[in-house]
This record gives structure tokens, sequence and C-alpha cells, in this order.
């Protein structure tokens, strides 16, 4: 399934509330194959809400619409869906004691359509882990697993909401460098990603999509978007730029 050379991923209008509150109002954007795109915004801010109705899934005063290579969500199937876009959400939930390797045959959608999923294992520094039970990993561990499993989909289109979490910055580094390597206009590949690390953010996105929770949104290249101004304005505090990177003042 191929979207062309439109955008993989598309929001006309997208408008979220909760609990009372215009959390993203009127968003138009468009992610095309080879963009890296990063959520930045505090907490409660609408990222876990964004992903979720990126990826199809039910979210509470939702308006607009989400399109996948210029279809409407509504006009996939499940299956098809399924071979479009992968979601990994922010903390899995296991209620069985698998084995990481058959975990990850599980988590195939499309055979053949990417790389061996033990291969993957492998470069996310996980593959010693393949019979391992998933219940018996740390949650730095888990992530990774979870984010392999992602990938094993085999779709074009990764939606995760903060793959770094529980990483420490060795992993940090192998998760930013593997993404990086992942997505790619010529494999007409793309993800979005949420964290609260702008330093990581630098290091593995080419776009930002900011979130002010209060409806107000802005989305560029990361040197547009990673600036004083804007992260004082998104979070409320003082950044000092340190080494190439910001830091919380």
């Amino acid at each position: 399934m191929s979207a062309g050379a439109g955008p993989l991923l598309e929001t006309r209008g997208l408008t979220l509330r909760a609990g009372g509150r215009c959390l993203l109002q009127g968003l138009n954007w468009r992610v095309h194959a080879g963009e890296r795109w990063c959520l930045i915004g505090r907490n409660a801010a609408g990222k876990s809400s964004l992903l979720r109705a990126l990826a199809g899934l039910g979210v509470p005063g939702r308006a607009g619409e989400v399109r996948w290579a210029g279809r409407p969500q509504a006009d996939w199937s499940a299956a098809e869906a399924a071979a479009w876009r992968a979601w990994m959400p922010q903390q899995a939930a296991d209620r069985f004691a698998l084995p990481v390797r058959r975990l990850m045959e599980l988590s195939v959608v499309q055979p053949g359509a990417d790389a061996d999923p033990l291969a993957v294992l492998a470069a996310l520094d996980v593959a010693e882990l393949a019979d391992r039970a998933v219940t018996q990993l740390s949650g730095g561990e888990r992530q990774r697993v979870a984010l392999a499993q992602t990938a094993a989909q085999g779709a074009a289109l990764m939606l995760l909401d903060e793959p770094i979490a529980f990483q420490d910055p060795t992993h940090q580094g192998v998760v930013a460098r593997w993404l990086a390597g992942w997505a790619g206009e010529r494999a007409g590949r793309a993800w979005v990603a949420s964290s609260h690390d702008i330093h990581w953010v630098g290091r593995a996105a080419t776009h930002v999509l900011a979130l002010w929770g209060d409806g107000r949104w802005r989305a560029g290249p990361v040197a547009q978007m990673l600036d004083a101004p804007t992260l004082q304005s998104v979070y409320g505090c003082d950044w000092l730029a340190a080494g190439g990177s910001w830091l919380p003042a």
C-alpha cells in the first residue's frame, strides 16, 4: 500500500477537548515520508490524546478529520489500518508471560514487509532477551521491546508515545539512531513520537509539533522550533543553550 507523493498522514481542522478544556484547536498538519516528528508540551497538553487520534483510536471530544495516505480514517478496514500505521502506547500492559521472541512473532502484520524481527531486537540492544518472559523485563528493556514490536508490524507510519521512557543515556542514543535509520523518504516511512527530553528531540527529530494545551499549536522544522522563546512559552520556564542543546534554567 503506497501513499504516492502525498502525505502519509494529514489532519484537517482536528480539534480535541477533554475535561471541559480545549486541548487542540483546528490542527492542519501533514507528515511526509522521511520526516521524523516529535510532539512537545507540558503534562496534560494533549500529546497522548493526539497520538491516539492519529492512530484511529477512541478519543473523547474529537472533531475534524485525520487522513492516512489521502483517505479518511473511517474508510480503512481494521486490517488495512494495521498494515498502514503502528501504535506504541506509553507503557505496555502485559497479561501473559510470553517470551519476547513469541511476542515479536505475534506482532508481524505483513510477513516479509520489513527486516527480521530478531534483527530489530539486536539493533535496539535487546536481542539477548529473546527467550525471556516480557513480565521479567526492566522498564527500559520493555520499552525497547515495545518499539521493536511496533516496527515488526511492517507499517509505513509509526506513532510512538514516549519511546525513550525509562531509557538510560546510552539507550536513548540507541533509540535515536535506530529511529533515524528507520524513517526515510526512499523507504516511504515516517514516525511521530512524544517526548519531554528536548535534548533527545533535537537529536532524533527533523520536525516538531508544539502543543500548549489550550488549543494553540505550532509546527515546523527542528531548527525553527527549538529556541528559547518557543520553549519558554510552551513549558512556562526559562531555557539555556548548552553545547548545542537546551536545558531548563
